[in-house]
């Protein structure tokens, strides 16, 4: 209300060089707005994390929206439920209890608080951003061997994790192979985990991480669901899917 108007005077003043009457309390906008910022960004508590909406919550709020805009009756403002609903349908999602992604570089699992344990270093600052925003939940520094952590136990070359009655074996590296099929319900490998466990718990390992994109976990007592992004994204041009070495191997027909 104050800045804007002042830039439309000093259009409005240039063909006569009298622009600086409207420039100088523009920066009067201008730098109030910029201390606001400042001192907003500095308050604890200024960034809210939230977690994702469903698609389904989303179209919730996008038939909301429809019903306020397109009816011209008091019954139209019943549209606003709708949007309110969809949005609330935000809470009643469950973030994966286990995340790999980029190649098996970055890994995360979730601590009894909602908020994860990330393993990852700082090439992985932007994976890390874009999984805070996505989860809406704080990152924690992933325990180290032998020390007391929720949920997870970390040791050298890897680590168990439990939650819900389900236990992952995680493998960091080399030395948290191999792991034994009998004692856990599912295997987690930053690099290649083999085929010895694959027919009886579900195992994924970066290379499971190359052909599928990002895959989630979640652990139910009743078992565990398994879902990677290639999976739900679907066979599209846009979507990049590794290509075997024989079918490039073969001639052009």
């Amino acid at each position: 209300m104050w800045t804007l108007p002042w830039g439309v005077v000093s259009c409005l003043l240039m063909p006569f060089g009298l622009e600086g009457l409207g420039l100088v309390p523009m920066g009067w906008g201008i730098d109030a707005t910029i201390w606001v910022g400042e001192h907003v960004s500095a308050l604890p508590g200024n960034v809210w994390q939230t977690p994702r909406l469903p698609v389904w919550g989303l179209t919730i709020v996008a038939f909301g929206g429809l019903w306020l805009c397109l009816w011209q009756g008091k019954w139209r403002r019943w549209g606003v439920i709708g949007i309110v609903a969809g949005m609330a349908t935000m809470f009643l999602t469950r973030p994966p209890d286990i995340v790999i992604a980029d190649f098996g570089r970055f890994l995360a699992a979730r601590a009894p608080s909602g908020d994860y344990y990330v393993l990852g270093g700082n090439e992985e600052r932007i994976v890390k951003s874009l999984f805070a925003e996505e989860t809406g939940a704080a990152l924690l520094p992933w325990p180290e061997p032998d020390a007391p952590a929720d949920a997870l136990t970390c040791t050298a070359g890897g680590g168990r994790y439990i939650a819900r009655g389900k236990t992952v074996a995680i493998a960091t590296d080399d030395r948290g192979l191999p792991a034994e099929c009998d004692t856990v319900d599912a295997i987690v490998s930053q690099v290649p985990a083999g085929f010895a466990c694959r027919k009886r718990i579900p195992v994924v390992d970066r290379i499971d991480n190359w052909r599928r994109g990002a895959v989630a976990l979640w652990l139910d007592p009743g078992g565990i669901r398994v879902l990677g992004a290639n999976d739900s994204r679907g066979n599209r041009p846009w979507v990049p899917r590794p290509t075997p070495s024989k079918k490039k191997a073969e001639p052009a027909q």
